[in-house]
């Protein structure tokens, strides 16, 4: 075995104990461990910035990652903080559209990323595997969603007695 197999092995390792992959088979995700590249980011520098390019999905693999939108009174506003086996990014997988939020290194932290475009080489290449990471995708999707949707409604409420 040599040193980038070993660092494959481990790195299908992480995988599978992520939410997004957990449904796919050792192939799979052996394949998948071939297209991520790993990125580093110290406490405080920004990984990427709301309306830059979108093209790639980020799994957290250790610290913590802070995800915020520019808001007019305040500057910035914190949407969450995103810790070790959360992904961020997801949309840019999906849609060829500027990154919607800014996401910064909370903490010091050790990332996977995949592109777009080796992504969807994915799922032509592997149909089955990649409609069981959609699956999990759009739920994240939808969660989100209806967690803004409260926030929505919470702000509507709020400016009714203003």
């Amino acid at each position: 075995m040599t040193a980038m197999d070993s660092e494959k092995d481990i790195i299908i390792d992480i995988l599978k104990r992520l939410s997004l992959f957990a449904d796919l088979n050792y192939g799979a995700l052996k394949e998948l461990a071939y297209l991520f590249s790993e990125r580093v980011f110290q406490a405080g520098e920004t990984i990427f910035e709301e309306n830059d390019p979108g093209n790639s999905l980020l799994v957290i693999l250790s610290g913590e990652v802070r995800i915020t939108q520019r808001a007019d009174v305040s500057g910035e506003e914190t949407l969450s903080v995103l810790k070790k086996g959360d992904f961020f990014g997801e949309m840019a997988l999906l849609e060829d559209l500027p990154r919607s939020a800014t996401a910064i290194a909370h903490l010091d932290t050790f990332l996977m990323e995949i592109s777009r475009e080796r992504f969807l080489h994915f799922l032509e290449k592997d149909p089955a595997s990649g409609v069981k990471i959609l699956v999990v995708l759009a739920r994240s999707l939808s969660a989100r969603l209806r967690e803004a949707d409260v926030k929505i409604k919470a702000f509507v409420n709020l400016s009714q007695w203003v």
